[in-house]
């Protein structure tokens, strides 16, 4: 099944910001594996999507019939009001980030990596590993999508203020 690209003007029944294409050209810039088939690819960009939407993003939906979680009304980002018709290339690239991730996860979920050895024995053979630390091995939603979502994602600690 095809992805419906969300372009910022509410499409119905958007499952993604960026194209299997998109997310091809991505991985191959930036050195990341992703499965080879178009379909694998648009199920990890449709599961990036769902998993952006729970992100504390800025701003408020324009929309309570879009799907995803941009486009946004009221977000500024290095004092620049971003228009809230667009998806934000940060956005969209954050996606791909993410989808790239979610896929590293897979091949490789952080609750079955080791830490570093402990103990080792040469003669027969023996190592003990240390339990891996969960924030040494965060998963998917912590990476360099993250990095990509800067200036977007409202921090913890701020405070929407509003004056009447």
């Amino acid at each position: 099944m095809a992805l419906t690209i969300e372009n910022g003007s509410i499409v119905a029944g958007a499952d993604s910001f960026a194209t299997a294409a998109e997310l091809v050209t991505y991985a191959a810039n930036f050195g990341r594996t992703i499965p080879g088939t178009e379909a694998a690819q648009e199920s990890l960009l449709r599961r990036a999507y769902l998993e952006m939407n729970a992100l504390p993003w800025k701003g408020c939906a324009v929309s309570p019939n879009q799907t995803g979680s941009w486009p946004r009304v009221g977000v500024v980002r290095n004092d620049f009001t971003i228009a809230s018709n667009v998806i934000p290339a940060q956005v969209k690239a954050g996606q791909m980030a993410l989808a790239t991730e979610i896929h590293a996860d897979d091949l490789a979920p952080p609750e079955l990596k080791v830490g570093a050895i402990e103990s080792e024995k040469v003669g027969p053979i023996s190592t003990t590993f240390a339990v891996a630390s969960k924030t040494a091995s965060k998963p998917a939603a912590t990476r360099q999508s993250y990095a990509q979502f800067a200036g977007f994602v409202a921090s913890s600690s701020q405070i929407k203020l509003s004056r009447a």
